[in-house]
């Protein structure tokens, strides 16, 4: 399954970039999707395969974008800082569910090869993946628990922005309000240029 996912995400990037240059960007490139399998218990996707939800989704992406205080929830907590990660990382207040938003140097490693360490970990299963050529997003399960991540390439190719999310499955009505706002947030975020120095993801 897992090659079957690369190899999609390998061909969607193709595709892409032979577009543009026919296109010659002449306007605005439609996003991709790719879902997996198809009839696969989703994550986040559900809603993707409703296209008057995608198309409430996408005048949705079109407004101001949210501060990162206004994207969490009230009540969930800010935890301790790390010294060996740069970011920002929050807890619901049960402590079942945990967001976190950080940044990392793009450096000289190719933008595939960091688009599949967010793509595809051990010991989950993707039920939703989506990206473009400075783009990805992927969903799906960690045993009984939802993940979902997302990272763009921002400051003119110097730095990702990432947001991570991980939850119960059964919270997931009651998450997908937030996780739909941080990734709006997240786009708007492609300006935010300062220092990157995380070495990898949040810790679990």
């Amino acid at each position: 399954m897992r090659r079957l996912l690369l190899a999609a995400l390998v061909l969607l990037f193709a595709v892409d970039a032979a577009d543009a240059r026919k296109r010659r960007h002449h306007y605005r490139q439609q996003p991709h999707f790719l879902v997996v399998p198809p009839d696969a218990r989703g994550g986040y996707d559900a809603r993707m395969e409703d296209p008057r939800a995608l198309r409430r989704m996408q005048r949705a992406e079109r407004r101001a974008a949210p501060s990162l205080a206004e994207m969490v929830p009230p009540g969930w907590q800010l935890q301790p800082s790390d010294a060996n990660w740069d970011g920002k990382r929050f807890m619901s207040p049960d402590g079942a569910a945990w967001f976190a938003v950080y940044k990392v140097g793009a450096g000289n490693t190719p933008v595939a090869d960091h688009m599949k360490t967010i793509a595809f970990v051990d010991g989950e299963t993707v039920t939703y993946l989506r990206g473009e050529r400075s783009w990805v997003a992927v969903s799906g399960f960690k045993e009984s628990r939802i993940f979902y991540r997302k990272a763009i390439l921002a400051c003119a190719g110097k730095s990702w922005h990432h947001i991570a999310f991980e939850y119960p499955a059964e919270h997931k009505a009651s998450m997908d309000r937030f996780v739909a706002v941080a990734s709006q947030g997240l786009d708007a975020s492609q300006t935010e240029c300062g220092e990157t120095v995380s070495a990898g993801r949040p810790q679990q």
